[in-house]
C-alpha cells in the first residue's frame, strides 16, 4: 500500500502538470525537441550545484532591464516560454534556463528541490546581468522564483508567479487535484441553457470527490515512504533514474514555504488561472494575503498555464506586472456595532453567508460558504463548509468542528482555546491560531492539514506546516 501511494502521488502530479514524459519499462520516450529561433544566443554552462551542464537563452538588448523566465515540470523545460519571450525581447534582456533534469540541460540523481534550484540561481545569474532582475516564474518555478527571492532579496528587483504550484501541504496539494474539474468544455452550453444539468455535474462532482477525498485521507494514515527518497541519495539514483518529473514532484511538495511567505518583501504580482486544476485558485488568495507587498490577477477561463490557454489577456497582465508596483487588496472585518446577531444553518446546502455574527451556528449543512465573515464564536456539526477571510475572536472557546469537514483559508481565531475539533477533518492554509491555553485542540479521532499557517501560545510564535492525526493534535 506504501509503494501505491508514491505511484498515485507521481501519476496525478506528472498527468496534470502536463508533463510529456512516457515510460515503456524503464526508458524514457521524450517528444522531438522544438527548435528556438535562429537569432536567440544559446550557451551549455557548466555548473557547480547540480555538477552539470546547464541550457541558457539569451536574447533582448544586454543594457535593458533583465527578465528571468523560470519553468515548470515537463522536459520542454524553457519551450513552455516560446509564446512569451518574442513579447518580452524588445523590451528586455531575457534570460530562460532548462533546469537541471529538464529540456537540454543534464540529467541528475540528485534530489531536484526549490531550495536547490534557487542556490542555482544565484550562480548563474551573475553570468548574465550585474543588476537587480525580474524573476517570472510558472508552476514549480514560480515555487523556485519565490524561494531564490525570499533568499536572496537582494538580487532581486520584481517577482511574478504564475499559478505556482507546491504551496499547500502536499496531502492537500494532491486532493485538489484528484478532484472533479468544476466545468466541462463539452457541457458548457448546456449547463449556461438548462440549470437541472449544472445541478446534475456539480452533485456528482461532488460525489465523486467525497471518495477520493476518503481514499487519500486512508493513504495519509500510513508511513510516508516519499520521507526515505528525500534522505537516501542510493534510493534516489535508483528511483529517479530517467524520472525527472517524479523526482522534482516529490522535492516540490515536500517544502515548506511559510517562513519565505513571511519574510517575502520584494513587490510581488500573482498571475492564476480561474480553472486551475493543479494549483488551486485558493493557493494564489493565500500568496497575496500572507506577501507583504501583492497583487493577484485572475484570468478568468484560463487553466494551470494561462500563458497558452489565454495568451493575449496573460501578455495583458503579464505587461501590467512588469510596468506597475502591486496594490495589495486589504480585508477588514472591523466590528461596527456591538449588538451582533447570531446566525443559523439548519440542514439546508448551499448556502453562503458573510457579515458579524456574535455566534454562528451550523449543523447538517453541505456546501456551505462563510467569506469576510467576523465572529465571537463558531460551532460546526455534520456540516461541510468553507471559510475564506474569516476572523473569530471571544474569551473562551472561539470554534469548535464536530464530526464535520472544514476548508479554512486566510482564517484567524483568537481564545482561551482558538480551534477545538472532535472527529472531524479540518484543511486549514494561510490561517493563524492564538490561544491563551491552546491555540489548537483535538478531543476526538481526526485529521488536520495545515499549510503555511502559524500558532501563537504563551508569547511563542510557530509555523504551522505539517498533518495532525489521531486523538491528540500532535504535527508532523
Amino acid at each position: 500500500m506504501g509503494h501505491f501511494k508514491v505511484v498515485f502521488v507521481y501519476f496525478v502530479i506528472a498527468y496534470n502538470s502536463y508533463a510529456q514524459d512516457k515510460t515503456d519499462g524503464n526508458e524514457v520516450v521524450q517528444a522531438p525537441i522544438e527548435p528556438l529561433p535562429v537569432h536567440w544566443q544559446q550557451s551549455r554552462i557548466n555548473e557547480p550545484v547540480f555538477d552539470g551542464v546547464v541550457h541558457v537563452v539569451e536574447t533582448g538588448k544586454k543594457y535593458k532591464k533583465t527578465i528571468i523566465l523560470v519553468h515548470g515540470l515537463g522536459y520542454s523545460g524553457l519551450r513552455d516560454w516560446l509564446g512569451v519571450i518574442p513579447q518580452l525581447e524588445s523590451e528586455y534582456h531575457v534570460i530562460a534556463l532548462d533546469l537541471p533534469g529538464f529540456g537540454e540541460s543534464d540529467p541528475t540523481s540528485l534530489q531536484l528541490a526549490p531550495r536547490r534550484y534557487a542556490q542555482l540561481l544565484k550562480w548563474l545569474i551573475p553570468q548574465f546581468s550585474t543588476q537587480q532582475v525580474t524573476l517570472i516564474g510558472h508552476s514549480m518555478g514560480g515555487a523556485i522564483s519565490l524561494r531564490f527571492a525570499s533568499e536572496f532579496p537582494e538580487m532581486v528587483e520584481r517577482l511574478v508567479m504564475v499559478d505556482t504550484a507546491g504551496v499547500l501541504h502536499r496531502s492537500v496539494f494532491v486532493r485538489h487535484m484528484t478532484q472533479m474539474p468544476d466545468r466541462y468544455e463539452w457541457l458548457a452550453k448546456y449547463q449556461q441553457q438548462f440549470d437541472f444539468v449544472d445541478t446534475a455535474v456539480s452533485r456528482f462532482n461532488r460525489f465523486i470527490d467525497r471518495v477520493s477525498g476518503s481514499m487519500l485521507s486512508r493513504l495519509d494514515r500510513l508511513p510516508d515512504p516519499t520521507q526515505v527518497l528525500l534522505s537516501n541519495e542510493y534510493a534516489q539514483q535508483y528511483v529517479y533514474k530517467d524520472r525527472p518529473t517524479l523526482n522534482a514532484a516529490i522535492g516540490l511538495i515536500n517544502e515548506d514555504f511559510s517562513q519565505a511567505l513571511d519574510s517575502l518583501a520584494v513587490p510581488t504580482h500573482i498571475i492564476w488561472g480561474e480553472f486551475d486544476r493543479v494549483a488551486p485558485l485558493r493557493t494564489g488568495e493565500i500568496l497575496q494575503s500572507k506577501i507583504t507587498h501583492a497583487e493577484l490577477n485572475i484570468i478568468h477561463e484560463a487553466g494551470h498555464v494561462p500563458m497558452k490557454d489565454k495568451p493575449n489577456e496573460f501578455m495583458r497582465k503579464l505587461n501590467y506586472a512588469l510596468n506597475s508596483p502591486p496594490s495589495k487588496k486589504q480585508n477588514s472585518n472591523t466590528v461596527e456595532t456591538k449588538q451582533l446577531p447570531t446566525l443559523t444553518c439548519n440542514n439546508q446546502n448551499e448556502r453562503s453567508y458573510s457579515g458579524h455574527y456574535a455566534f454562528v451556528y451550523i449543523s447538517g449543512c453541505r456546501y456551505v460558504t462563510l467569506s469576510d465573515l467576523y465572529a465571537e464564536q463558531i460551532y460546526i456539526e455534520n456540516s461541510e463548509v468553507t471559510m475564506q477571510h474569516v476572523v473569530g475572536k471571544s474569551d473562551s472557546l472561539t470554534m469548535e468542528v464536530i464530526d464535520s469537514f472544514v476548508t479554512m483559508t486566510n482564517v484567524r481565531l483568537q481564545g482561551e482555546t482558538a480551534l477545538r475539533v472532535k472527529g472531524s477533518t479540518v484543511d486549514a492554509a494561510g490561517s493563524e491560531f492564538t490561544g491563551a491555553t491552546l491555540p489548537i485542540q483535538v478531543v476526538s479521532d481526526s485529521l488536520i492539514y495545515l499549510s503555511v499557517s502559524s500558532q501563537h501560545y504563551k508569547g511563542e510564535f510557530q509555523y504551522l506546516h505539517g498533518m495532525s492525526q489521531g486523538n491528540s493534535y500532535k504535527l508532523r
